[in-house]
This record gives structure tokens, C-alpha cells and sequence, in this order.
């Protein structure tokens, strides 16, 4: 196995570290451009996300590749490209020279009209997938004038790739929570449990009926306290907080057609049964893992407190979070809640 120096070590640790800052996959993609670049010793870079219902590649980030060359790849060239494809069923680092030779490659309409006039002639990629789920790639090239890639830069691309699988499914993830705003907001309206809206200053901007049900059933003293205690939960980022009987579930949401951020605080009975997480895994086929992590969330722990709590590491949490949304059916915490909650099997 290829060992790095101690620059490529440094380089290495400088990209995994800037994965934990972006809050996009194009930023993330933008943030280790230059550092892949000077990782790999390498003079192009272009990247893209693959719309899985159109087909297309999308969202673009590109070092080095001018902008014309760009549009005319997402126009013409992505449909009339014989690697991409190939490149794209592979699982791990792919030297381009590895699925097509150069002397083949170099007979095509890519190759002369395309990558030879943007300078582009020694190429390799890395394709990344959360189970079926395209989440990005790395298409890197050298100039004629430079050596071919080699084993050297597949280990090191192959060392970065679990690192760019957890950051890129954590924030697919996120990006299908906030695509599905629209769907959240008829369940929340009609949601058993009281919620509300609050606009990350504290000032409520809206409630669900179970809320407004809840402000009529309580005495005046307890209605006095509840904006307030709302206000604290909304600051809260340890874990629930409770109110009387009820435990506030706080999550981060976009709102006014994705515009604004929010918060939605949710008042979970606290005489509901919770299930335990032997049971998490009967009914919704999770790991362990898995179930231990939704239980704390059932019980209104936040990331970072479930990190201290299981002594695991923060993007972990994202990633066994990430898993548990898919098999229960859920975009957020709150339909984590609702799905699990409602559930036949834990009436």
C-alpha cells in the first residue's frame, strides 16, 4: 500500500478537515478543488452531481476549465461522452487509461473537439455513490506534456474516499430534507402534536391545530410561560428541554419557499411510549447503531449530545441519522417522530 509523505499527509488532513465546513456539496466540492489539485499534482478538475431524474450531470465545479468549455460539455459533450459512463460504474479510482486506451480515445469526437482543445489529455476519476445515489465525482486531468496518472494517485484518491462518501451523503441528505419543505408543512399543519414556528430570534410566526388546541386546554399561568420557554428551547442545542409534560424537539428548517431559516418546536407528550431500541430495530430493519442513535432522538437528544452520549464522532451521528431518515420514511427529526410515533407497532 502507497504511504504518503508528509506533505501529501498534510494535504490529506487539510481536505478530510474541510469537509466538515461546507454546507453544500458545491462548496465542499469548491473548498478541496485547489488542495486535490496540488494533491495529485495535477492541472485540471472539474466535478459534477448526477440528476438521477433527468439523467443529467449538474451542479459544476471546475479549477482551471474555462467557462465555455464548461457550458459546452453540460450542452453537447455530457451526451456524447464514451467514458463518463463507463467511468461512472465503477466503484473506486479509475485511471481513464483503465476503460478505454489512449489510442482509442483519441479516434473520438471527446477527445479531439473537447478535451484536447481545453488542454485536457491524462485523466482520472473517482465516481461516488451512497448506495445507488450518485453524490459527486472527481474528473482530474494532466496536460499532454505531463506524465499519466498512476498507482500513487489512485491510493491517494482511494484514501480520501470515505471521507468524501460521509460528508457528500450527509449533505444529499439535507438537500432532500429542504426539497421536501413543501410536504413537511401540510404534515405539520395537521401534526397531533403541538408545534411552532419561530424565526431564530425567538417571535413565534406560526402554530400547528394541535397547538392552538393545547393554548385552550391549559390555565393562564402555564400560557403566561410557554413563550418564553419556547424562546429558551429555540437557543437549546444540548438536547430537549421540558415543559411540564412535555419534551421540546428542536429542528433547523427553511421556510417561506426556502428562503428563511427557522426553527420547529415540537412538544412531545412525555406519557407516550417511547419504543426501546431493540424493538427501533424489529420494526424498521436498523442496525444497532442505528436504533440507539433514533432512541435518543425519540427522546430529544441533539447531534452533539448524542455524539458525548455514544462516544462517536459527529459526522457519524449525520451518517446513521442520514440511514435511519431512509428506512423510516422520514426528511427531518419531526417525521422521524411522527413515522415512529404513529407506528401499528408501538401503539
Amino acid at each position: 500500500m502507497y504511504a504518503p509523505t508528509r506533505e501529501e499527509l498534510h494535504l490529506l488532513l487539510e481536505i478530510i478537515a474541510s469537509l466538515h465546513h461546507g454546507d453544500s456539496s458545491q462548496r465542499i466540492r469548491q473548498e478541496m478543488a485547489h488542495a486535490i489539485l496540488q494533491l495529485l499534482r495535477a492541472d485540471y478538475l472539474a466535478s459534477y452531481v448526477k440528476n438521477t431524474a433527468t439523467g443529467r450531470f449538474e451542479d459544476c465545479v471546475a479549477l482551471n476549465m474555462e467557462p465555455d468549455r464548461l457550458a459546452l460539455y453540460e450542452e453537447y459533450f455530457q451526451y456524447h461522452d464514451p467514458i463518463t459512463p463507463l467511468l461512472q460504474q465503477q466503484r473506486q479510482t479509475t485511471l481513464v487509461s483503465a476503460v478505454i486506451t489512449q489510442r482509442e480515445l483519441e479516434k473520438t469526437e471527446f477527445f479531439n473537439d473537447f478535451l484536447i482543445r481545453g488542454g485536457l489529455h491524462h485523466g482520472i476519476d473517482l465516481h461516488l455513490h451512497d448506495g445507488d445515489l450518485h453524490i459527486g465525482d472527481l474528473r482530474i486531468w494532466r496536460a499532454r506534456q505531463q506524465p499519466q496518472f498512476g498507482q500513487r494517485e489512485v491510493m491517494l484518491l482511494e484514501m480520501l474516499k470515505p471521507h468524501l462518501i460521509d460528508a457528500l451523503a450527509q449533505l444529499a441528505a439535507l438537500q432532500r430534507e429542504r426539497s421536501n419543505s413543501d410536504n413537511w408543512q401540510a404534515l405539520w399543519a395537521s401534526y397531533p402534536d403541538p408545534c411552532f414556528i419561530l424565526d431564530g430570534n425567538g417571535t413565534e410566526l406560526q402554530r400547528n391545530r394541535s397547538a392552538n388546541v393545547l393554548l385552550e386546554q391549559i390555565g393562564e399561568p402555564e400560557r403566561a410561560t410557554l413563550p418564553g420557554f419556547l424562546q429558551e428551547a429555540e437557543k437549546n442545542t444540548l438536547g430537549g428541554q421540558l415543559w411540564g409534560d412535555y419534551l421540546a424537539i428542536t429542528t433547523r428548517i427553511q421556510y417561506a419557499k426556502q428562503t428563511q431559516a427557522g426553527t420547529l418546536i415540537q412538544l412531545v407528550p412525555q406519557h407516550r411510549h417511547l419504543p426501546a431500541a431493540h424493538d427501533l430495530c424489529q420494526c424498521f430493519g436498523l442496525t444497532q447503531r442505528e436504533a440507539q442513535v433514533c432512541s435518543l432522538v425519540l427522546h430529544g437528544y441533539s447531534d452533539k449530545e448524542i455524539s458525548r452520549q455514544l462516544s462517536i464522532s459527529f459526522p457519524t451521528v449525520r451518517t446513521h441519522l442520514s440511514h435511519t431518515f431512509s428506512k423510516v420514511g422520514a426528511t427531518s427529526r419531526a417525521g422521524l417522530i411522527h413515522r415512529v410515533s404513529s407506528s401499528p407497532h408501538f401503539k
